[in-house]
This record gives C-alpha cells, sequence and structure tokens, in this order.
C-alpha cells in the first residue's frame, strides 16, 4: 500500500478558496466525487474497507485514502458526519 501522503495527493481533492458556487466545498474522492465524511461514516458503522468500497464504487486504495485523511483531520469529518446524522436523525 502507498504511503498516507501519496494515497491522499493521488485520491482526494481539497478545494480551496473558490467562490464557484458549483465547485464542492468538502473533501471528495477525485474522478468519483464522493464525499471523504460519506466513506468514513459507512466504515465507521461497522464495514470492512472491501465492503466500504463495494457500497460506493471505489477502489480500497481510495477508501485507505479516505480513511488517511480522516486521520489528519479527525474533528473535520467527525463534525460533518454528526451534522449529517442530525439532519436525518
Amino acid at each position: 500500500m502507498l504511503p498516507a501522503d501519496e494515497l491522499i495527493q493521488r485520491y482526494i481533492t481539497v478545494p480551496h478558496g473558490t467562490a464557484d458556487p458549483n465547485v464542492r466545498k468538502e473533501p471528495f474522492i477525485r474522478d468519483k466525487g464522493t464525499p471523504v465524511w460519506v466513506v468514513v461514516g459507512y466504515y465507521l458503522g461497522g464495514h470492512s474497507p472491501a465492503q466500504t468500497a463495494e457500497a460506493f464504487a471505489l477502489t480500497e486504495e481510495e477508501v485507505q485514502a479516505a480513511l488517511c485523511y480522516y486521520q489528519r483531520h479527525e474533528m473535520e469529518i467527525k463534525q460533518r458526519i454528526e451534522g449529517n446524522e442530525l439532519v436525518l436523525g
């Protein structure tokens, strides 16, 4: 498996400072558009990396990249997951 920095760089897109309303403002899986918090939330719900990859049509490396990003930005991702749970709950 690739080192965390390389996984994140290769598979995660983090938009910065754009005023374009059509550009997603949260980190997501490059070329797939799946938000990192969705992938991490599903994984934290008790699913394996393989199950998570299958559920979102991702590769296991893309899932690992999302998990690496989560390790470095845990508060940001947890807040997004919890905020969504409040809306859906």
